[in-house]
């Protein structure tokens, strides 16, 4: 394991390499440098894409989505300057899975996920892998092979981490370059101060370099290398993944940024959260100013979502309380598949490409509609079978009024154990569900424990219409059973039939 002294080494050197003139300054410095030249024209005229994936954001943490406690004017302006669904959805309820639907277009039940990655015992219990096969379809891979730059910076959490030392890097799945932290492999940054004993065994895994640095200043520095990684390839088309995870829990906002919101949350941890939520907000709003600097925001697609509802820590349901983020009315949080656990805000902007100011409360899109959106926008080839469908005529301003079904799953009823949260009884929901039209219908993989809900009508979920529609219950109930019922986390794990290959 690595001392803290050698962390502190590592810090130096790795500031030393990875900051750059290009670097901005930090969230709450003033004024910035004066511009850098424009980028020239490319040949090539296929846009930059940043995907900005914020880790266990609330549906309504964003002031343009609700939030009154504070002010993010910075992806408030992204948003009004571009496209906002508001019915946008992720592919779990959790990290590794959620972000595997981002990823590939595939429902990740699908790919094998039942939760998050943890060490290989906690995943043999589910049956699922310790690492996303790097042979499936990807959006990195599939740009990279189509001519464009490609970078990960934040978090990763498809494999690596724990005890589990021999999960591909980022690089396996066609990444030019990775950042990440101790939830994968290859150059990472560990956190110093919180966490610290995750770090720590990521440190003692080897496997590429790293340092340490605290929590507070990991945006910042992820922000910085995605400048960089876009100031180094100005001659050709670049997508970045900008994973961040300063809004999961524990939070740890600067004490300058802290002071300015005391007193608006409901406790202190409350403070800390909104915070961190206002820190992020002004790291990426200086991030877009600098873009636009080097002239490389016209002609870039920025998308930004979360990965899950927010966090359900256990000690907040001890009185009756809600740990921090906001879900608004919604029922449920972090691993559930109630609403509160996979319903997003998703932003996109591209100037004078997507109509600006569309707020669309009709479409309703999920996670892996991501990667045929963004091949469709980058004019490169989709691969075959995926879940996802396209999403572009959205961003024209043409509500998308029908589309497949879509799938989730969470967990595994007959594990020798369940993932935690949430800890509120009302937010736990069965392990399948599925939303075709308006109707959402959730079930456990042997049927039972039905509940059907009307999402236009009541989108709390508070009114069960099982009884009441049990031809659609029934309809909906066999294809929700028997797709769960080829997931390769199923059989004795999902008590619901034989394991696919």
């Amino acid at each position: 394991m690595a001392s803290l002294s050698r962390g502190f080494v590592r810090a130096a050197l790795g500031a030393a390499l990875i900051s750059s003139a290009l670097a901005g300054p930090a969230a709450n410095a003033a004024p910035r440098p004066a511009p850098q030249a424009p980028v020239p024209a490319r040949a090539d005229a296929r846009p930059n894409i940043l995907f900005i994936l914020v880790d266990d954001m609330g549906f309504a943490d964003l002031s343009v989505m609700g939030n009154r406690k504070i002010a993010t004017p910075n992806l408030d302006r992204l948003a009004g300057q571009g496209v906002l669904l508001t019915r946008f959805y992720d592919a779990a309820p959790i990290c590794s899975p959620s972000r595997a639907g981002f990823f590939t277009g595939r429902f990740p039940g699908e790919l094998g996920f039942a939760t998050f990655i943890n060490d290989r015992a906690a995943n043999a219990t589910f049956g699922q892998a310790d690492w996303l096969d790097p042979k499936v379809p990807n959006i990195a891979r599939v740009l990279h092979d189509a001519g464009y730059a490609t970078g990960h910076f934040g978090k990763w959490h498809m494999g690596g981490g724990r005890d589990i030392g021999d999960a591909p890097w980022p690089t396996a799945y066609g990444f030019d370059e990775s950042l990440t932290t101790f939830e994968g492999l290859g150059p990472r940054v560990l956190v110093a101060d919180e966490e610290r004993g995750l770090a720590d065994q990521s440190a003692a895994l080897g496997q590429g370099p790293f340092f340490y640095d605290v929590k507070t200043n990991l945006t910042q520095l992820y922000a910085s290398r995605t400048l960089d990684f876009a100031g180094r390839h100005r001659d050709r088309p670049w997508f970045v993944q900008l994973w961040l995870n300063d809004v999961h829990d524990p939070w740890a906002p600067d004490e300058t940024q802290l002071q300015a919101v005391k007193g608006k949350g409901a406790d202190p941890d409350d403070d800390r959260y909104l915070a961190t939520i206002v820190k992020m907000d002004r790291a990426l709003g200086n991030l877009f100013d600098r873009l636009k600097d080097v002239g490389q925001f016209d002609n870039t697609v920025i998308v930004v979502t979360s990965d899950n509802g927010p966090s359900a820590l256990q000690r907040y349901y001890k009185d009756g309380g809600t740990a921090p983020g906001s879900v608004l009315a919604l029922r449920g949080r972090k691993g559930s598949l109630y609403e509160g656990g996979i319903r997003q805000p998703l932003i996109v902007s591209w100037p004078g490409h997507v109509k600006a100011g569309y707020r669309d409360e009709r479409t309703v899109g999920q996670g892996v509609d991501l990667l045929p959106t963004l091949t469709s926008l980058a004019g490169v080839r989709t691969p075959g079978s995926l879940a996802g469908m396209d999403l572009s005529p959205v961003l024209q301003g043409s509500a998308i009024k029908k589309r497949p079904a879509i799938f989730w799953s969470f967990g595994a009823p007959k594990a020798s154990q369940q993932p935690r949260g949430p800890f509120k009884a009302a937010d736990r929901a069965p392990h399948l569900a599925v939303r075709d039209g308006k109707w959402k219908l959730l079930a456990e993989p042997d049927g039972s424990e039905v509940q059907l809900y009307d999402l236009e009508a009541d989108p709390s979920e508070a009114i069960n219409l099982a009884s009441k529609q049990p031809g659609l219950r029934d309809r909906l109930l066999k294809r929700l059973v028997a797709w769960g019922s080829r997931l390769p986390v199923g059989g004795a794990l999902m008590g619901n039939g034989p394991t696919i290959d």
